[in-house]
């Protein structure tokens, strides 16, 4: 699920295979529209910078966000919270969330292959100096429950948070500064994202996922689907459900995707009987999705449905954007 938060209100809280259809490619990046030709593979690292100096931003980091590019290696950074009511995480469930994570990282990984590509999602394993796992405690209650809309105070919190863990030394650590958050929540609710819209340019720059302990409907413990599911989101994979958020995202188009592609992790986490897996992930990345990906160069049906290409793959946005606009607007 990708929950979209006002421009003005995060920018003042910051302050405060299926193979069948899928053309296999590797694509180069150029300037800030990622070209997608087949047979050339992208190599380049981003800028490496001091995230705290919003106007050094470059233009890719103001088109993708922190998170940046699934080609592009990428730090991501767990954030455990508990809360001064006594509602915290023990020892026990870190470390069955850091398996699960494990396994959505290794399944990432491994469909990215099945379409001629590689990822480097460096996360936190329980090495105690990778600078990536932390544990904080947030002054207030957590919401939880099916809607997936924390309080204010938590987003607050969340964006401070992003702001001071995303430094300089990660970057230079990990040889990249594509920056993945993900925030663990001991409480059961329905996870969820926030991701940067090209809209955004230099705001709104820093992407997350919410994670909660357990399942809102089941209260049983989230599942790796989940964790893979959400961590895609941030590298700009759509919600093909009815009732996504995503503009192009149609009911007709979700009733495509479930015709051919029933088992694509953007479309459902849970296993067609309803059952969960938590030591599997039986679902896969369909064409669809890898395309926005920038993973492969199309999908059967892409004639159909023009609209899924009106962005540059790994981005999102209110609506189809002109490439000169979207230069002009990452030039600001």
């Amino acid at each position: 699920m990708i929950r979209r938060r006002a421009l003005g209100w995060l920018a003042a809280a910051a302050v405060g295979l299926l193979l069948a259809g899928c053309v296999a490619g590797r694509r180069e990046f150029s300037a800030v529209i990622p070209e997608i030709d087949s047979g050339r593979s992208s190599t380049a690292i981003p800028h490496i910078l001091d995230n705290t100096q919003d106007q050094q931003r470059t233009e890719e980091q103001k088109a993708y966000g922190s998170a940046g590019l699934i080609a592009w290696p990428t730090a991501v950074v767990s954030v455990y919270l508990d809360s001064t009511d006594g509602t915290a995480w023990d020892e026990a469930s870190i470390a069955e969330t850091r398996a699960k994570l494990d396994l959505a990282v290794d399944w990432i990984d491994g469909q990215a292959a099945r379409y001629g590509m590689s990822t480097t999602l460096y996360h936190d394993d329980g090495t105690e100096d990778s600078g990536l796992f932390y544990r904080e405690t947030f002054d207030g209650s957590f919401v939880g429950g099916v809607d997936g809309e924390e309080s204010e105070a938590l987003y607050a919190r969340i964006s401070a948070l992003c702001r001071s863990l995303d430094s300089r030394a990660l970057h230079q650590k990990y040889n990249t500064s594509s920056v993945a958050f993900l925030f663990f929540l001991p409480v059961s609710g329905s996870s969820y994202s926030i991701v940067h819209y090209l809209e955004d340019g230099s705001a709104n720059y820093y992407e997350y996922s919410i994670l909660y302990a357990g399942d809102a409907y089941t209260d049983a413990p989230e599942t790796p689907a989940v964790y893979a599911h959400e961590l895609l989101h941030q590298y700009g994979a759509p919600d093909l459900y009815e009732g996504s958020s995503d503009y192009y995202v149609t009911p007709m188009l979700s009733r495509y995707v479930a015709l051919h592609w029933p088992d694509a992790i953007m479309y459902d986490t849970y296993n067609p009987d309803g059952s969960m897996s938590w030591d599997e992930i039986p679902q896969q990345l369909c064409p669809l999705t890898a395309y926005r990906l920038g993973l492969c160069s199309g999908f059967a049906g892409l004639e159909s449905w023009p609209d899924v290409g009106g962005n540059p793959p790994g981005t999102f946005a209110e609506e189809a954007v002109e490439e000169s606009d979207l230069r002009q607007e990452v030039a600001v």
